[in-house]
Parts: structure tokens; sequence; C-alpha cells
């Protein structure tokens, strides 16, 4: 099949047949393995430019299937750059413990030369800047450095206070902050999403019921809030979630506040079955489902009959569009139409003016969420505005 030291690019399954792998050192030949259906060979010239470091020869009729180099660097550039790196390290390791078996270095060179250097070195990089920032993300559960911050949400009837967005944020010892934009892609790569997804549904309900009590106290009388929470696609696979939520949910038992999970509309497209399922025992639990940014990927209005979701947000592109656009102006008011036909109620999200407040309560908006009614803030901040 091939020679030591010739130049490879391939590896190889065997379907069938028998398969020599052996050594040459001199005038010497050392037999390394006999290899049969569905065994690998020749892997190790998948990594960089290197020659092969031994021979494979058919001792039998063989059938093979062919894996190039091009096969798996496609594959690879999807991978984490961990994989890629481990991976990259461990060829070159056995290369050198095969050139040390071998006595001497083989026609391939130094084993750690293997890999391009450019790929190795920017590979490692990405690598362990994502390990450290894990790390850092774990130490910082540990520490109790992460915050919930509420962003109110105003009902357009009364201009109250409805509820509240609850984002996290990550503040450190000394003050600095980490933007949610940098370690939520971390944690959403690991399981550390979880771990904080959970976090966030506790804390959230802690502080629901803060608000709840401090609302009876000073609005007597007035709507029940609510608090809504993200959730992301691998939190669907966390065994605890759902456990989570119904304790949660029994938590809340005999009083009229809600907890709210907030979904995207690309995750319930990419998980039909289990967001279903999802949802159903949400409504099970009485925790409404929101449709979050809605409008920002697929052609949403085709999968609503789908899922039995409360509540939609329709996202910020939207609302800025109303006011540059007729057109844009005409689709808002029929995603409005259509929602309500459906039962759902509509929530404007970025909305930043007077303007953009007035056009979306004239189009029949329920709910309005902004920097125009307030920033996302601490628990303390939320309650002062249900003093005001």
């Amino acid at each position: 099949m091939f020679r030591q030291g010739e130049p490879g690019d391939a590896a190889y399954v065997i379907e069938t047949g028998l398969i020599e792998i052996y050594t040459e050192q001199g005038e010497s030949r050392a037999s390394i393995a006999h290899l049969g259906p569905n065994s690998i060979l020749g892997e190790m010239a998948l990594f960089g430019d290197a020659d092969r470091a031994a021979s494979a020869q058919a001792l039998a009729p063989t059938q093979l299937l062919r894996l190039t180099a091009d096969h798996l660097r496609e594959r690879l550039e999807g991978a984490e750059p961990l994989t890629r790196h481990l991976l990259h390290v461990l060829v070159a390791r056995c290369r050198e413990l095969l050139e040390r078996a071998n006595a001497g270095p083989s026609p391939a060179g130094p084993a750690v030369q293997a890999p391009a250097a450019a790929d190795l070195g920017s590979d490692r990089a990405l690598a362990f800047g994502r390990l450290r920032a894990e790390q850092d993300i774990e130490q910082a559960l540990a520490d109790e450095q992460f915050q919930l911050h509420f962003q109110p949400i105003l009902r357009f009837a009364d201009q109250s206070v409805a509820g509240y967005e609850a984002l996290i944020r990550w503040v450190k010892p000394d003050g600095s902050r980490v933007s949610p934009g940098d370690f939520i892609p971390v944690a959403e790569a690991s399981e550390l999403i979880c771990r904080i997804g959970r976090w966030v549904v506790r804390v959230a309900v802690d502080s629901l019921l803060q608000l709840d009590q401090a609302q009876r106290q000073l609005q007597p009388g007035s709507p029940a809030l609510f608090i809504t929470v993200n959730l992301s696609a691998r939190q669907l696979h966390d065994p605890e979630l759902l456990p989570l939520l119904a304790a949660q949910a029994q938590r809340l038992q005999g009083r009229d506040c809600r907890l709210k999970i907030e979904v995207t509309e690309s995750l319930m497209i990419g998980n039909v079955a289990l967001m279903q399922a999802f949802i159903a025992r949400c409504g099970e639990l009485g925790l409404p489902v929101v449709l979050d940014d809605f409008g920002t990927g697929y052609c949403s209005l085709s999968y609503l009959h789908l899922f039995k979701v409360q509540t939609m947000k329709l996202d910020r592109s939207f609302v800025r569009g109303m006011a540059e656009s007729p057109a844009s102006e005409k689709v808002v008011r029929g995603i409005v139409a259509i929602a309500h036909d459906l039962g759902l109620d509509i929530v404007a999200e970025g909305i930043e003016t007077e303007q953009q407040a007035a056009q979306a309560a004239a189009m029949g908006v329920d709910y309005a969420q902004g920097y125009h009614f307030g920033r996302p803030g601490p628990l303390a901040e939320a309650m002062a505005q249900l003093g005001q």
C-alpha cells in the first residue's frame, strides 16, 4: 500500500482483508501489527505534511475506505480548539514514540514538527484561552461573583411595571466587569451553562418573592409581577433543569406572581420535539413560556402552531424599522394581529425613544422593554421602582 518515508495524506479503514504494518531500519524489518476488518491505519499522516512512519502491505485481497486529510480538516474546523490541539499533540507523541522504538528519527523528521507550526500555535492559544476562561467562570461561580440584574417590562395599558427580565452580570472582586458577550458563549460551549442556568433560576425566584412581597405592601391590589429567565440549547439536555423548575414552581404556589421561561426562535426550531415536550411540562408546572427574538431567524409564523407559548417578544430590529419604513410598520401590525388572534401577548424589545413607544402602543403591543423605560439594574433598584 505504501512504504515508510513516502509522503502520506490519507488514512484507511479496512472493510475486508488483512494488512501488515511494519518498519525497516537498515537491513532489519520489524512487524508492528496485523490489522483486519474495521481497523484504521495510516491515521498519523492526516496531521500536517509528515511522511509515512511505517510501511503497509496487504496479506490477502483487501477492500478499503479512504479518509483524506481534507476530510478530517473539514470536520476539525467545527471542533473546539482544545480538541484540535490535543489531537495534534497526541499524534506528535505517537510519532516520537515510534521513532524511539526504531532507535532513530524516521524520514519524517522531528515528530513535534508534524503539524504546521502556525496552526498548532493558533489552536494552542485558542484552546488554552478557552480552558482558562472556563476555569475563571467556575471560580466565579464558587466565589459568588455573578449577580442578577433586572430590566423592567412595562404594561402599556397603565404604564405600570408588569415584570422584569433577569439578566446575568459578572462583577469581579476588584470591581471590574466581564461582558456577557464574552463569558456566555464560553459557558454555552460547555456544561457550565447548565450550572449557571440553575443558579439563575434559583436567584430569580428568590428575587421574585421579594418583589412580590414589596409590591403587596406598596401597591396593594395591583396586578402580579413576573420575572423571565433565558434558556439556552444545552440546558434542554440538563437532567436537573425540570426537577429544579418543579421545585421553584412549588415555592410560587399560592401566589399570583409568575416565573416565565424565555426561549429563542432558533432554539425552538432546532429542537422541535424536545421543545414541545419541555413546553408541555412547563405548562403543567404553571410556568409560562415566552418566545424571544421573534423574527430574527426562521419563518416563525409557520411554526407558531407547534408551540403553546403565552408571549411573543418582538425583536428590536422590528422596533427600529417601524420609524424608518412604512413597510416595516405594516409588518409589525400584521404580526401583532396574528399574535392576538392566537391569544398571545406581545412584548416590544429595544424601545429607546418616545416615538418608538408611541408607535408600539398605537399598534396594540401589550408590553414594552428597553432603555427608554429602564436599564437593567440590581434587585435594590427594581425594589425602588415599585415605590415610585
